[in-house]
């Protein structure tokens, strides 16, 4: 099934993402069943049928993209945001939904600071959208936006995404790790009702919207080899499984996947052999300084401060098209820099993460993360996570003690 994902925001409700499928390809059951109980790993949705097409409507709220808050996390922190992106996948069809209709962009994953926990957007298809391909990208661009003061346990994500992808594995490795800090839950491997889900490379290839195998992965990963490939294209993909309780229902429903018992042994040939994965090392984060100042504006974009309080005069920013600046407190607690730009740590006003400022094609834009505070635009508050035009001359404020700053393009 191919998608697009359109945003649109409005600045009286804020901002929306906006999915449209042919009515033909609508699942009812799970559509019936998410209104009347809506699982708290998707983000709630309306829709509305118009000219044979039904359109979702994900209304973001207060929820932030993942991405903006990219940084250096504690073990815990680390363990629980791969559980509640994993844990979803696996229990997806006590809903009657389809794991393969997550949308699976590192992009669209919306992060709720409160219950630090990660939101997915989920599309009532019967056609699956997403296949192997997607799911191991998602993976590989979250590894790379987020990092762990543990070194250990990063390598060992690490190798977990380079090989083939085994959640229920995944998750006990969570547990083994730092289970006794965190208390992870994990599914019992042994029980019988744990399944995997195996797709066929054709079927893969047909929900997965063009994806391609070929990805590129920083320093921290490594590219699958051609041997690997080959051999997963043979095995076909095992990537999902755990549908609980309602199994039966769902194999019903998706007559297209083939259910099989996990790493089942009546079939050892549907196996994959991967390669043996070379170490990787995790480059260790260095301590930073609690605040940034710059005392002249060197050219180029940026905020220069006219507030009464003795705060950092000029905020740099120096980004490409496509990329973000966060801004944010420095936090003793973490110790390590969790924003692009932070204030001092007796900045109280200022949240440890506060804002964004983002640049896309058409230009700047500032986004308030769910502040304590607030951020102000010309005296105007802002949305939570509702992308707000920066124009030369704009006054930002973020909070409200006198961290009060214009807005300048040179």
């Amino acid at each position: 099934m191919n998608y697009k994902v359109s945003c649109k925001n409005d600045f009286m409700t804020g901002s929306y993402f906006i999915i449209s499928i042919p009515e033909c390809d609508l699942d009812k059951n799970a559509l019936y069943t998410i209104q009347a109980d809506c699982p708290d790993f998707i983000v709630p949705f309306h829709y509305k049928s118009t000219n044979g097409m039904i359109e979702f409507v994900y209304k973001v709220g207060s929820l932030c993209k993942l991405q903006y808050f990219s940084g250096d996390l504690s073990p815990g922190e680390y363990a629980e945001l791969w559980q509640s992106i994993i844990k979803p996948l696996l229990e997806c069809g006590d809903w009657f939904m389809n794991p393969c209709s997550f949308v699976l962009k590192a992009e669209y994953l919306l992060y709720d600071k409160n219950k630090k926990s990660v939101k997915y957007l989920y599309i009532p298809s019967v056609n699956g959208s997403s296949g192997h391909d997607a799911f191991y990208e998602m993976a590989v661009e979250v590894s790379n936006m987020m990092t762990v003061s543990d070194a250990v346990l990063e390598n060992k994500i690490l190798r977990a995404i380079i090989k083939d992808f085994n959640p229920i594995e995944f998750l006990q490795m969570l547990n083994d790790h730092v289970g006794v800090l965190t208390k992870v839950p994990v599914v019992d491997a042994t029980r019988n009702e744990q399944i995997s889900m195996e797709i066929s490379h054709d079927q893969a290839e047909e929900v997965s919207d063009g994806i391609s195998d070929e990805i590129n992965i920083d320093i921290r990963a490594e590219k699958k080899t051609e041997t690997q490939k080959k051999e997963r294209d043979l095995g076909g993909y095992k990537i999902f499984g755990g549908l609980g309780k309602r199994k039966k229902a769902a194999q019903q429903r998706l007559p297209h996947y083939s259910l099989l018992n996990d790493k089942s042994t009546d079939n050892p040939d549907s196996a994959v052999v991967s390669e043996p994965v070379s170490a990787i090392i995790a480059k260790q984060e260095e301590i930073i300084d609690v605040t940034q100042i710059t005392s002249i504006m060197a050219g180029g974009p940026g905020l220069r401060y006219i507030g009464n309080a003795h705060l950092p005069p000029v905020i740099q920013i120096i980004i490409n098209e496509g990329e973000i600046f966060t801004i944010g407190r420095f936090d003793a607690a973490v110790g390590k820099k969790q924003s692009s730009f932070e204030f001092d740590k007796k900045t109280k006003a200022v949240s440890r993460r506060h804002a964004v400022i983002e640049r896309d094609q058409e230009g700047y834009k500032i986004i308030d993360l769910s502040s304590s505070a607030g951020t102000f635009v010309n005296n105007n508050k802002l949305l939570p996570n509702t992308p707000h035009d920066l124009e030369t001359g704009n006054c930002v404020s973020f909070g409200n003690s006198g961290a009060d700053y214009v807005w300048e393009t040179c």
